[in-house]
């Protein structure tokens, strides 16, 4: 349930010609066909993601781990200790990717770090912009209970902090989801 709606700007585009090796080709082939999509848009969609995200990642200290030991993890902290973990990435971690993958630290820049990462991660989201009043709203779907919806609404607020928006944002939460509209 990807969905992301935004201006319709047109993207200059180019063209190129790869080799890969064929089991790799194949592999891509196969994967584009379960997604019904075409192997164009998928290598599209890789060098996209590599090119915001991925690059940047390991650089500004985004490793993979997973998603089970995350969740036993996480489940044995105490809600003020998850409350110091999102404060610490944001002002340690989540600051530095936005620099390094955008060039400059604002709301649509971190909202676009934020959007890369969930796509990356595989979480489902929906995202939704309006121009005429400048409202984003983020709705992310990440099936790893309570603790994980505390963390990533406090990591919000805080990186909504630091950012020094002029407008409180609107939170959600459940226990698998998180959902916020902040105004620009």
């Amino acid at each position: 349930m990807q969905q992301i709606e935004k201006n319709n700007k047109s993207m200059d585009s180019s063209s190129i010609t790869l080799r890969f090796r064929s089991d790799v080709l194949d592999k891509l082939k196969h994967e584009a066909a379960q997604k019904r999509i075409s192997l164009n848009t998928l290598a599209s969609q890789v060098f996209s993601s590599h090119a915001e995200y991925d690059a940047y990642a390991s650089t500004s200290g985004m490793v993979s781990i997973p998603k089970s030991l995350l969740i036993t993890m996480m489940n044995k902290l105490e809600e003020k200790e998850v409350e110091k973990l999102s404060e610490h990435i944001v002002k340690n971690e989540m600051k530095d990717l936005t620099l390094l993958s955008r060039g400059e630290h604002n709301l649509t820049s971190f909202l676009q770090t934020i959007e890369s990462w969930l796509r990356v991660s595989g979480f489902q989201y929906s995202y939704h912009t309006t121009d005429h009043d400048r409202n984003h709203r983020l709705v992310i779907q990440h099936e790893m209970g309570r603790r994980w919806s505390l963390y990533f609404e406090k990591l919000f607020r805080f990186a909504f902090t630091e950012l020094s928006l002029p407008n409180d944002p609107e939170f959600e939460v459940t226990d698998n989801v998180i959902a916020f509209k902040v105004r620009e």
